[in-house]
């Protein structure tokens, strides 16, 4: 399996060193959320500057270290505006499919909530507050529930937020969703309406066959990570957020698709 990701330039120019960690990040976010284990990564770099992009490969070389993931190789380009991309490939024996979610499924979010906003965006990262070996193997959880059958559909929680993800996931799959927001775990620290945007650091939606989700939340639980079932999967085509005892539908897939890509 092969994942990629590209990084806001905005991003890349105003904080190099942080861009290089976002990338390792999303990368191996990638094959986790398909139930692989990461082997190793590429980069490809444009940098105005040579200062610049000795920021961005110390951010993600470090990053790379610290997950456990070796970096094979990569290209660099002097002189341009900047511009960051990495590439994951791992292997899987069963793989989780973002499209196999199915009515009925039970909706399952973890995270891990150990961590601390990075200023003022979105991001919430765990890689200060969290120990090294747990940060390797927390990827673990996904192998173990797509191997034992436990979930057959993940995708990674990246900029779209948690509902996001979810609907990006819901349109491949031709499916509709409730998310729980009483239920979903997030930090004591974050408010609601700052947690269903943010992009956190390891953060994933699952589908779980049905009876199966508590044993799925059990595989996270076991790594000191925090998992709920928060939801279901329907045949409506809708992402419907719950909170209380009330609900709002947010988007109608059948009337305007995300990203068109179910086709």
């Amino acid at each position: 399996m092969l994942g990629g990701e590209a990084i806001l330039p905005a991003f890349v120019a105003s904080n190099p060193d942080g861009a290089g960690a976002a990338a390792v990040v999303t990368s191996l976010a990638d094959v986790r959320a398909m139930g692989g284990r990461p082997l190793a990564l590429v980069d490809t770099l444009v940098s105005p500057d040579p200062d610049h992009a000795k920021a961005t490969l110390e951010g993600l070389a470090r990053t790379a270290d610290l997950l456990g993931v070796r970096v094979a190789g990569g290209h660099l380009t002097l002189g341009g505006p900047p511009a960051l991309s990495a590439f994951c490939t791992g292997v899987a024996r069963v793989p989780l499919r973002a499209a196999a979610a199915r009515p009925g499924d039970a909706l399952v979010a973890a995270f891990s909530l150990e961590g601390e906003y990075l200023a003022d965006g979105p991001f919430w990262s765990s890689l200060a507050a969290r120990d090294p070996e747990r940060l390797r193997t927390d990827g673990e959880a996904l192998v173990e529930v797509a191997e034992g059958g436990l979930a057959h559909a993940a995708r990674d929680v990246s900029m779209p937020g948690v509902a996001g993800s979810l609907l990006q996931l819901s349109e491949l799959a031709k499916v509709g969703a409730t998310l729980d927001l009483d239920a979903l775990p997030r930090p004591d620290t974050a408010p609601l309406e700052r947690w269903l945007v943010t992009f956190p650091s390891f953060g994933f939606v699952l589908a779980a066959p049905p009876g199966r989700a508590e044993r799925a939340c059990a595989a996270f639980h076991a790594r000191g990570l925090a998992a709920a079932v928060c939801g279901a999967f329907d045949a409506t085509g809708r992402l419907a957020l719950s909170l209380g005892s009330e609900q709002a539908t947010v988007w109608d897939l059948g009337r305007e698709p995300l990203t068109g890509l179910a086709r």
